[in-house]
């Protein structure tokens, strides 16, 4: 009963480390993904991309239109 009692330790204690190395690893993965996020989400590139791959421009003041739905 002992012996089997120190195997079983033995399995659960490497599930253990195993699920501990798998939540560094994600950890690392997720600070990555935000940071990707946070530098694809600033105002400077969605505008610099907007102008060059969309052909967005600024529109002066006059040229705006409203309209109410």
């Amino acid at each position: 009963m002992v012996i089997y009692a120190k195997y079983n330790s033995r399995l659960i204690f490497i599930e253990i480390q195993k699920a501990r190395h798998e939540l560094g690893s994600l950890e690392v993965e997720w600070e990555r993904l935000m940071l990707e996020e946070s530098m694809l989400s600033e105002h400077n590139r969605v505008e610099q991309i907007g102008r060059s791959d969309m052909g967005l421009i600024n529109v002066k003041r006059k040229d705006i239109r409203y309209i109410k739905l």
